[in-house]
């Protein structure tokens, strides 16, 4: 059923929405037509059990459902949003007897639902409002107003937020939902609002003059319990919200794309903008699918709104550069884009509270316990205890020796031994051939977590384990064979390089030329997986062993960071592989994959710090996670790991990575581990800047992400590119 809806509602949007969406919107005229199909389609009913006449849906169908919708108008999902709210509202806390009269014609779409939260002196601070309800009888009196009032027109029944006992404190417990129906005398609409965009629907002001609730309105039948029936209700709309920016910004991505394939260009920019929307989507989906398994999702469903409107609004602003100055005129819908994305960012609680709420979430639900935001408990057992198990390595083993090695920049060999024994460095390869077998989730998960206590570690693991699942997949059974063995154990090894300008001629036999970036571990690799271009343009993967003639190996250069890798440059003067392995698009993926799910742990290792350092350090008389600025970092960094970390689970979900989705996990989290250790670093002020604390080298290692496997501009222009080709 999920499905069927989810397509009905895209052949919705394409045959109907978009036709008409530019004249309606800029008519400002609300959409009776299209409203009319909503209700047609059941969507009024979204979430509403089908036992009272609704589709039943989940929430992660219903943010697919609003995402496609908002790919078309976002004002539609703005008619059914504070709708949904209201009735979930009744579902989640209302009286049976509630249920049965409200629930049936909210399915329906007969009655139309608001949300009464905001008032014009209580925006995000809900806890501030004024607006009364006093018991008389078998009625409440309610006086007050509110404002920014959805379906204020045209709904019919509101959940309507009220101070039932001013003297409770504190003063949320003294606060009740009433369910407002507009028949009831001393309700009013005031005014309508015009607003910068989100036109079409209708923005109220609502004034309530004595006006008489009966009492048998009051959500649940028991006062003081609105305050938390509200709230939850807000967990589904800031889901909403998030679909709301993915749709938008999906839209304005495909905007641009149309706009470059119709010039005959791949701007690296088309990139960007289609990492930004898969990221937002990933983080939305996440939330909405703890939502959909009944887990708290308070923190969730704030980064996701935080992050997808952000990225909504970049990629607003992004794709109206893209078209140049015919962006900005009406006929062009890239216009209508930049001027509804900023009401997201302050819809549901601006996103400068949202910050506030997710530090104070963080401190109070992560506190100081390592792995912070990595619980691995909903993993299939098998990956569960293998990532566990790595994690307690890099706690007793790793973190301690990287005192001793990185100032020194000398090579761990003791722990790469140890991985060896433990097996992971045979984790993508299969059981028959000495390998763990582990899936691909698994195996990014792994080299998270060898990163967060040590970048250098996890990146000679990735070579080597990006050229032995090439072999594991492409050799001749008989190479497999003699060759997997050794490298399984850590007898030989192994890794894999792909940038650089190596050239492969058939003279006959193949022949290499040329030179490579620098290689990770190269003085001790074995034999080296080195990507080629032949004569037709083809970039083929080949094996090279150390000491084939015409092969040199450089002297390992200082780096700034990484420190004791041992990097170098290979030259190739007519080196004749000893494998080649096919295409090297599978294995420029796997690189791009493994280098995301580096930086990744570099960040959580560098945000883990920087939680701890701001609960510990007090400054002005308070903790500094208190301070606001910092709780606003804190926020965004902690958002933006999750994102990565989805983004990289997404590039390897259901096999091997997509080389897509692989080069946008790497470019975002790349971009996420340099901005979380320099935030890391302002937190800690002074002590960020001396070696004494490891965030100084978290810094230095981030940089070298930029250019692994490739460098940034390179995957942006052949991302863009593909984008481009797709049909």
């Amino acid at each position: 059923m999920a499905s069927s809806i989810v397509a009905a509602v895209r052949r919705f949007v394409d045959e109907e929405v978009r036709p008409v969406a530019a004249a309606l919107e800029h008519a400002d005229a609300y959409p009776h037509g299209l409203v009319a199909r909503l209700r047609a389609l059941g969507l009024f009913g979204a979430l509403v059990p089908a036992e009272y006449g609704g589709l039943g849906l989940d929430v992660t169908t219903y943010a697919r459902v609003i995402e496609e919708l908002c790919r078309g108008w976002m004002s539609l999902a703005g008619v059914l949003n504070s709708h949904t709210m209201a009735a979930l509202i009744v579902l989640h806390h209302g009286t049976d007897e509630q249920r049965r009269r409200f629930l049936p014609p909210f399915a329906s779409g007969e009655a139309r639902g608001g949300l009464c939260l905001t008032e014009p002196h209580a925006g995000s601070d809900v806890q501030a409002i004024r607006t009364t309800a006093r018991r008389a009888g078998d009625h409440y009196v309610v006086n007050g107003s509110k404002m920014f009032i959805t379906n204020g027109r045209e709904g019919t029944t509101f959940a309507l937020l009220a101070v039932t006992d001013p003297r409770a404190q504190p003063r949320h417990r003294g606060m009740s939902c009433l369910l407002v129906e507009k028949t009831h005398p001393g309700f009013r609409v005031v005014k309508s609002l015009a607003k910068l965009g989100y036109k079409g629907v209708d923005t109220v002001e609502l004034l309530f003059e004595d006006c008489l609730v009966p009492a048998a309105n009051l959500v649940g039948g028991v006062e003081g319990r609105g305050f938390g029936q509200v709230m939850s209700g807000l967990e589904t709309g800031r889901i909403n919200i998030a679909a709301r920016c993915v749709g938008v910004a999906q839209a304005a991505f495909d905007s641009a794309l149309a706009h470059a394939r119709a010039a005959g260009e791949a701007p690296a920019v088309l990139a960007d903008l289609a990492t930004r929307v898969e990221a937002a989507r990933v983080v939305t989906y996440w939330a909405a699918g703890m939502k959909d398994r009944q887990e708290r999702c308070d923190l969730e469903a704030g980064m996701a709104k935080l992050f997808a409107s952000e990225a909504a609004h970049e990629a607003a602003v992004i794709a109206l550069r893209a078209h140049g100055e015919a962006g900005v005129l009406a006929g062009l819908e890239v216009e209508r884009h930049y001027r509804d994305t900023p009401l997201m960012l302050i819809g549901e609680g601006t996103n400068e509270i949202q910050r506030t709420l997710i530090a104070r979430q963080l401190v109070e639900r992560h506190g100081e316990r390592l792995g912070a935001l990595t619980s691995r408990e909903g993993e299939p057992d098998e990956r569960r205890q293998i990532v566990l198990a790595v994690r307690q390595f890099v706690e007793k083993s790793l973190i301690p020796a990287v005192a001793d090695h990185e100032p020194a920049g000398r090579y761990p060999e003791a722990i790469v031994r140890e991985l060896a024994e433990l097996g992971l460095l045979g984790a993508t390869v299969e059981a028959r051939v000495g390998g763990l077998g582990l899936d691909p989730a698994g195996t990014v998960m792994v080299l998270e977590e060898l990163a967060r206590g040590w970048t250098t570690v996890a990146a000679a693991v990735a070579g080597h384990l990006g050229c032995a699942r090439a072999l594991d997949r492409a050799a001749p059974p008989a190479e497999r064979e003699a060759r997997l063995p050794a490298l399984t154990r850590g007898e030989r090894l192994a890794t894999a390089v792909v940038g650089g300008d190596v050239a492969a001629r058939r003279t006959p036999g193949l022949l290499l030329y040329g030179a490579t970036a620098l290689a990770d571990n190269a003085p001790r690799a074995a034999c080296f997986l080195v990507r080629a271009v032949d004569e037709d343009g083809r970039a083929v993967a080949a094996l090279v062993e150390r000491g084939t003639p015409g092969l040199g190996i450089g002297e390992p250069e200082a780096t700034l960071g990484s420190r004791g890798l041992g990097s170098a440059p290979l030259t190739l003067d007519g080196v004749r592989p000893a494998l080649v392995l096919g295409d090297a698009e599978p294995v420029v993926a796997f690189a791009s994959a493994a280098a995301a799910a580096i930086a990744v742990g570099l960040a959580q290792a560098a945000f883990e710090a920087a939680l701890r350092y701001a609960q510990q350090r007090t400054t002005f008389g308070k903790p500094l996670w208190q301070h606001q600025a910092v709780q606003l970092k804190l926020a965004d960094m902690a958002t933006g790991i999750t994102a990565a970390r989805l983004l990289t689970y997404r590039a390897v979900d259901g096999g091997w990575p997509d080389p897509a989705r692989a080069a946008m996990a790497r470019l975002q989290a790349t971009a996420v581990a340099m901005h979380v250790t320099l935030e890391s670093m302002r937190i800690h002020g002074g002590y960020g800047y001396v070696s004494e604390f490891p965030v100084e080298r978290y810094y230095r290692d981030a940089a070298r992400l930029m250019f692994v496997p490739l460098d940034d501009d390179t995957l942006r222009r052949d991302l863009a590119a593909r984008l481009a080709a797709r049909a």
